[in-house]
């Protein structure tokens, strides 16, 4: 029985190595990208000045947004409105062409005009999509690579538990000052076991969140194989067919919308606000409007009511509420996005983020210096294994600071060949992120503190100049209530500190001057 017992520990040690070896570096990149993604929103109104807007609650008539529709979208089949908030300001619209391309805009809350805003994807448009898919669109393989990397964490956490036997004394064992491998090896227990819990949560929450891409014939089943019914019964989605080419008046939005929040709050016993709006098929008599309360700002529980309404009579279509399961479903998305207005939390899930990432690349660093010596100098896998580590480590928050200084560099209205402003930040990023990876295939070891002071001079330089072209330096905006600006330009700077102090600790240490053999007088 022993014998099978550390068989069986041995493998798992096996597994636990291998994983990580193989999926670190994409772990590594989607928990980085993950706990930023908690601040997308902050991220963008640092990266789009036009939007620093001091949220103020106030009545918003949709109907007179709709009376000022662009020509092209007055009869689309797709228009979209995201009710402001203290987090995102502005009022968002998007809408479908004719031609079956997005266009997106941010309107003034006060006024509903556009505004002209800094061309960039920021957080939600780049930083929220490499989370989930890598930004890797072609047949969903960036969320299957993503589901794989999820998979592995789990089976790489339970994997740790069954080979470390001492799993209690481990929690209170640190040696910072012992030989650099045991230091490591500590740090790597002591973080994993700090964020256990959020660390099962996260890649456990996104399997079930993408299950509609991995297992979809599985949900599908219960509805005869229809994954729109499935969608439909879940999630409230409502397909109201194909344009009838029968043009009609819409009636009163701001009225439905009224009534969708009358009937939410009269079921849940509190007001309950939406914060979407969506016309499908406007101007058509096949129209319909669809309310939606998104993220709840009290609760975690995602998306838990819908209503849909004949555009044209405004006669309740729909009123959904999430059956059990879908309550179940919701908690576990509302807890992954964590997009509940409760700022402690917030803050602990970046704290815990920022924990799986200190747990991924110690583990990578572990398996580096254990298998340090003469014959791994010369080795191309541990040469491979060093390079990528190094740039999927430091070389993405590099990359990710490049991002936001490219962010402030371009003029407005930059372009290059047929790529947009926001596409040149992209493609900054890419290109410097490509650029740490060939830096330390080139340098090896010595290249780790070359990019950490990379990353501390990219973050000075990204707080400098968001002082330099907005004039909204840390006091300035926290005078002027812009909280998310002030709260981005100080992580920033703690960035660029504890990337200069690093880039101290790992810089070689200088060869001591060798000693002169003594003379001997004859």
């Amino acid at each position: 029985m022993a014998q099978f017992g550390d068989g069986f520990r041995q493998a798992m040690h096996w597994t636990h190595t291998w994983l990580g070896v193989v999926l670190g570096i994409v772990m590594f990149a989607v928990f980085w990208m993950g706990t930023l993604t908690i601040f997308a929103p902050e991220i963008d109104r640092w990266m789009i000045p036009e939007t620093r807007i001091v949220h103020a609650k106030r009545e918003i008539s949709y109907d007179l947004l709709l009376s000022r529709l662009p020509p092209d979208a007055a009869s689309s089949d797709y228009i979209n409105f995201v009710v402001p908030d203290e987090r995102r300001p502005t009022i968002g619209f998007s809408y479908r062409g004719a031609d079956g391309t997005f266009s997106d805009h941010e309107l003034d809350p006060v006024t509903g005009r556009p505004l002209a805003v800094t061309d960039s994807r920021a957080g939600t448009g780049f930083i929220y999509p490499f989370h989930l898919s890598l930004t890797i669109e072609w047949q969903n393989l960036g969320e299957w690579i993503v589901g794989l990397a999820a998979l592995a964490m789990l089976i790489l956490l339970i994997s740790g538990l069954v080979i470390h036997r001492k799993v209690v004394t481990e929690f209170f064992v640190f040696r910072p000052r012992r030989k650099a491998r045991r230091a490591t090896l500590d740090l790597h227990n002591l973080s994993s076991l700090l964020g256990l819990p959020f660390y099962f949560l996260m890649p456990f929450s996104g399997l079930l969140i993408f299950a509609f891409v991995y297992l979809p014939w599985g949900i599908a089943e219960p509805f005869g194989g229809d994954l729109a019914k499935a969608a439909a019964a879940i999630s409230g989605d409502y397909d109201p067919g194909a344009r009838t080419g029968r043009a009609a008046t819409l009636a009163s939005v701001d009225a439905m919308k009224r009534e969708a929040e009358a009937m939410w709050s009269a079921a849940e016993g509190v007001p309950v606000e939406t914060n979407l709006v969506r016309i499908l098929n406007h101007g058509d008599d096949s129209a319909v409007v669809y309310f939606r309360n998104t993220f709840p700002r009290d609760r975690v529980v995602l998306s838990e009511y819908v209503a849909v309404f004949n555009g044209n009579t405004g006669q309740v279509l729909q009123d959904f509420a999430k059956p059990p399961i879908g309550h179940a479903s919701s908690w576990v998305q509302g807890a992954h996005f964590m997009q509940f207005g409760h700022w402690p939390l917030r803050w602990l899930y970046f704290i815990g983020g920022l924990g799986g990432c200190v747990m991924i690349a110690t583990g990578m660093l572990f398996w580096l210096s254990s298998r340090e010596g003469k014959l791994a100098r010369f080795s191309p896998g541990h040469r491979t294994v060093e390079a990528l580590t190094i740039g999927g480590v430091t070389g993405i928050i590099i990359a990710t600071c490049a991002f936001l200084v490219a962010n402030r560099l371009l003029p407005p209205g930059a372009t290059l060949w047929a790529d947009t402003r926001a596409e040149l930040e992209v493609h900054a990023f890419w290109l410097v992120w490509f650029a740490t990876f060939l830096h330390a295939a080139s340098l090896r070891a010595q290249a780790w503190a070359q990019q950490c002071w990379a990353i501390a001079i990219l973050a000075a330089t990204a707080v400098t100049l968001n002082a330099v072209t907005t004039g909204e330096h840390v006091t300035a905006a926290l005078s002027d209530g812009y909280l998310a600006v002030a709260g981005v330009d100080t992580v920033l700077v703690i960035t660029a500190g504890a990337a200069a102090w690093s880039a101290l600790k790992l810089r070689p240490a200088s060869k001591p001057l060798p000693v002169p053999a003594a003379h001997t007088v004859e």
